[in-house]
């Protein structure tokens, strides 16, 4: 991970773009541009193991981090596809704990970070920051509880289901698309399925009429069918 030496006012101007901190008061947006640091990392390259200290808070600029858990058959467990504007690790950050898992570069990357003691400094004095933080931590135990409910007890099918009916938009129908956030063999693994499995499966959805798969972009078709199926009905 190699700090990339850009000037304040394009450090600032970063800061101000982000959603993360939107509706901050200047003050407090000038001091987490002082303290803030760019930083550029490559595909494939760690940012923290698990057991390292929370110590900063990492917010993504572009490209996308993958958070994961090593298991005993040297397989990966996907915890979380951290993308533009999200951040990763604040919920140990916050409570002052030890990172749980492993977090690496999907694709080269360009983060912000934040010393720990100065973000919580700054979220004492500014409850706006304060709740974007806890926005933050209650979004990850979300997507969490979501990741649980598409993997467990149910069937390949059903996940697949499931994880495809949970990204439906509010206003669509019958028809809506998905963008897988990675490369199909990530998404597998979030859910607790091997690559092989999960590609039968789409294969199979797609020849009952139910989706259209085009590289990651999978288009349902019949939206309440993939409802049916996720109930186990």
């Amino acid at each position: 991970m190699n700090p990339f030496s850009i000037s304040q006012p394009r450090v600032h101007e970063i800061i101000s773009r982000l959603d993360y901190f939107r509706g901050l008061s200047a003050e407090t947006q000038h001091h987490l541009a002082a303290a803030a640091r760019h930083v550029q990392i490559r595909r494939d390259t760690p940012v923290f193991f698990k057991g390292a200290p929370a110590d900063t808070l990492h917010i993504v600029v572009s490209g996308q981090i993958k958070v994961y858990m090593s298991q005993a058959n040297a397989a990966e467990k996907v915890v979380a596809l951290v993308d533009h504007g999200e951040s990763f690790g604040v919920a140990a950050l916050w409570l002052g704990e030890a990172h749980m898992a492993n977090a690496v570069a999907n694709k080269d990357s360009h983060l912000l970070t934040l010393d720990r003691y100065v973000l919580l400094r700054e979220a004492r004095q500014d409850c706006v920051l304060a709740g974007r933080l806890m926005d933050a931590v209650s979004r990850r135990v979300m997507d969490l509880m979501r990741n649980l409910e598409s993997c467990s007890p149910k069937s390949a099918q059903q996940r697949i289901a499931c994880y495809l009916s949970q990204r439906r938009p509010q206003a669509a129908q019958t028809h809506y698309e998905v963008q897988l956030p990675a490369a199909k063999q990530e998404v597998a693994t979030k859910l607790n399925l091997t690559p092989e499995t999960f590609s039968r499966v789409l294969r199979q959805l797609a020849n009952a009429g139910i989706i259209e798969v085009q590289g990651r972009c999978i288009r349902v078709l019949a939206a309440e069918r993939l409802t049916t199926l996720n109930a186990g009905v």
